[in-house]
């Protein structure tokens, strides 16, 4: 048994970028305060913040202890899926509240593509992208948005947005109309080669 509190917060945290991607997330066992980098969630939403109070840990737990705890590895992957639930509930209800939140901790929530196999399909849920045509979509809806004869996902990496734009390799597709993601984020360079296809469809660099 355990009771969840958590928040994202409306700016980047200072340390979003810190080396060691550890979690804020503060630990209590039975309003008995533990910890205060319990890492309850993974890297890629260590942005998100708040408490998590357990009735059930020892008062005497460690931080050795909490890595291999099997009340705390359930609490982790219920707490994260709910998380992920509840992002995707919320870009699906308030468009402008989640161009908010992917601006701000995009990138860092693009690491679970790299990192987490078994959550890559609802970070796909969530996960927005800017392409040739577009900004803001899923890949959900650019597979939608597919002309007839276009049988494959390309995409685009690049240091920055405007440099992907002026790519000189994306001429032959603009001339036949075919839609690139443009891939600007440092996690870009990584992700997209551990993936094989979307929705049946290959995902191909140009």
């Amino acid at each position: 048994e355990y009771t969840v509190l958590l928040f994202v917060p409306g700016e980047k945290p200072f340390d979003l970028y810190d080396p060691e991607r550890r979690g804020r997330q503060k630990l209590y066992v039975r309003r008995v305060f533990i910890t205060s980098d319990a890492e309850l969630l993974p890297p890629y939403l260590r942005f998100v913040r708040g408490v998590i109070d357990s009735e059930d840990m020892p008062l005497n737990i460690s931080r050795e202890m909490l890595q291999h705890n099997p009340q705390v590895a359930a609490i982790r992957k219920a707490v994260t899926n709910k998380v992920l639930a509840e992002l995707k509930k919320c870009f699906e209800a308030e468009p402008e509240k989640a161009t908010k939140i992917w601006d701000a901790f995009g990138p860092v929530i693009k690491e679970g593509l790299y990192e987490d196999m078994e959550r890559r399909d609802q970070l796909f849920e969530i996960a927005r992208f800017n392409t040739t045509k577009r900004e803001n979509v899923t890949l959900k809806d650019y597979v939608a948005e597919l002309k007839a004869n276009q049988t494959a996902i390309y995409y685009l990496t690049a240091e920055d947005a405007a440099k992907a734009k002026a790519s000189p390799q994306l001429e032959g597709f603009r001339a036949r109309g075919v839609e690139g993601l443009l891939l600007a984020d440092s996690i870009d360079a990584f992700w997209p080669d551990r993936m094989t296809e979307f929705d049946g469809k290959p995902i191909r660099s140009v």
